[in-house]
């Protein structure tokens, strides 16, 4: 084993070569913490207005129109422009805003395809990526079966590269507020993947809100004015090097100094801006620990299955701009690719020293709820253990009562008991009988060599050897209890909606109070 030394000796260098290697983009109107701002303190309320937000609270800038729609596939609603990010805090909460915008309206007509559904943006996911703990692991935005967040196919999504941009809280949430059901993930092991049960909290359990208005605050709108188009799916009318008039300074006009030769005058109808409101608490950090470290924060748009855009900018949202998305070669494969993000974060508060971690505050907030909080009345215990990604053999199980003298229920002997697939289930199966009034039921997993660390034994927990994931009910929505303790059950699919209960085989959330838990019905 490391010691602590050690471990604080390897954390210390990886944050100081994490930092070493942070890149920014600076061309243009490009900017992040420009002059040093990094928001100021402020309370907001979010209400779906510009009240209470100033441009003393910007802490980033991209160019408008500098999308990968708005130069193959400019027939579509281009609405997933990022433009600024602001940011303000009080006692108890984090405040973020951030600015989109619709330039589409200067050359195209009312209900033309950049126009449609008044402009505006539709139910696509928005996505708040924060590094509020360095120290902590780095997510990598994909859940631990390899898809992204709210991706059904792998190899479409957003994700970061750890070693260049770190990310422990990442916040899904619909374009339209009052869509699906927005949560806030956090890793759920070592290697920086989540999960859609204990490592998924929606907003409503934890304070979080967000709102929209359709107005435009920054004090300037520079959009860049060149574009590429497709006469053919396999014929490009302009050179692709277009694109690089992103980052050149000169090919901007500003939308707010009066009219532009060529186009017609923009409303700012078609513009909209988000603020979001994030309690401390969801956080596990205070007021005074912000100021004194600083967090950093990053906002991306997407089209369901990739980004599109983000502030603050990275070039990972144009590298496939002119290939073609699958379900319609006219436009961007930027839709449909997978984006690994690695340009730095915008600090808020404090402008971080990645080189110079300090601890979150004392007291931190206590770990999760327990996802198991109905009591096994008839002493019978069962898990399983999903042995597809690490393929151990054999699979051994050590289970024992810490409420009991560790009393031991695999045989008292290292590595334990081998346990074999269950047909019905597809799983190892282990199950034991207690006849404690109270146990603490715990286990390991094993293959004699590696092994997983010291977990909680919930009953009908499937676990991999990285942890517990979540439940299995062998037969019927039957089995799922529907209230505990007087409160009342919700339930959800993956992707966030909510459902009055499972209705066919799959995998679900089931959420009571502030736990969730993932479930398996077969």
């Amino acid at each position: 084993m490391k010691s602590f030394t050690t471990l604080i000796s390897a954390l210390l260098l990886g944050t100081a070569a994490l930092a070493a290697e942070s890149l920014v983009e600076t061309r243009a109107y490009y900017s992040t913490n420009p002059d040093g701002a990094v928001g100021r303190p402020a309370t907001i309320k979010v209400d779906g207005s510009l009240d209470g937000w100033s441009n003393d609270m910007l802490i980033a800038t991209c160019g408008a129109n500098d999308v990968a729609t708005a130069f193959k596939g400019s027939h579509e609603n281009n609405v997933l422009d990022m433009y600024a990010l602001y940011a303000a805090w009080d006692d108890a909460n984090l405040y973020l805003a951030w600015q989109m915008c619709n330039t589409g309206d200067v050359w195209a007509r009312e209900g033309d395809g950049p126009l449609t559904d008044y402009g505006h943006i539709g139910d696509v996911p928005m996505i708040v990526a924060l590094s509020v703990d360095p120290s902590s692991p780095g997510m990598t935005g994909l859940l631990e079966d390899g898809r992204c967040i709210w991706c059904d196919n792998a190899g479409h999504g957003t994700t970061f590269d750890p070693a260049k941009v770190h990310v422990d809280h990442l916040f899904f949430m619909s374009g339209k507020p009052g869509q699906g059901s927005p949560a806030m993930f956090t890793a759920a092991n070592a290697a920086g993947a989540t999960n859609y049960g204990s490592a998924c909290h929606l907003f409503a359990q934890n304070g979080i809100t967000y709102n929209i208005a359709h107005d435009f605050l920054p004090e300037h709108l520079w959009r860049q004015r060149s574009t590429a188009e497709w006469a053919t799916p396999t014929e490009l009318i302009s050179d692709p090097s277009v694109l690089d008039d992103i980052y050149d300074i000169e090919k901007y006009d500003n939308l707010k100094a009066g009219k532009v030769n060529g186009l017609k005058p923009h409303s700012h109808e078609y513009d909209t801006f988000f603020e979001m409101v994030i309690p401390f608490k969801a956080l596990g950090i205070n007021r005074e620990w912000l100021e004194a470290n600083g967090i950093g924060a990053r906002v991306i748009g997407t089209r369901g299955e990739s980004a599109l855009d983000c502030i603050p900018f990275d070039p990972s949202m144009v590298d496939n701009t002119f290939g073609e998305y699958a379900k319609d070669p006219s436009t961007t494969h930027e839709k449909d690719d997978l984006d690994v993000i690695t340009y730095a974060m915008a600090d808020i508060a404090h402008v971080r020293d990645l080189s110079n971690i300090q601890p979150v505050p004392d007291p931190v907030p206590g770990p999760e709820p327990d996802p198991d909080p109905q009591p096994v009345t008839d002493g019978n215990y069962t898990a399983y253990f999903d042995n597809s990604a690490s393929s151990w053999n054999p699979v051994n199980v050590w289970a024992w009562d810490a409420a009991d003298g560790n009393r031991n229920f695999t045989g008292g002997t290292w590595p334990g008991q081998a346990i074999s697939v269950d047909s019905e289930s597809g799983y190892h199966k282990f199950s034991c009988n207690v006849d404690n009034a109270s146990p603490k039921m715990m286990i390991i997993f094993n293959n004699g060599s590696a092994q997983t660390a010291d977990l909680e034994f919930h009953h009908n927990g499937i676990y991999t050897a990285a942890g517990f994931t979540g439940k299995y009910y062998q037969n019927s929505v039957s089995e799922i209890p529907v209230e505990t303790a007087g409160e009342s059950v919700e339930f959800y699919t993956l992707q966030g909606s909510r459902i009055d209960a499972p209705a066919a085989p799959g995998l679900y959330i089931r959420r009571t109070g502030s736990r969730a838990e993932k479930i398996l019905i077969k």
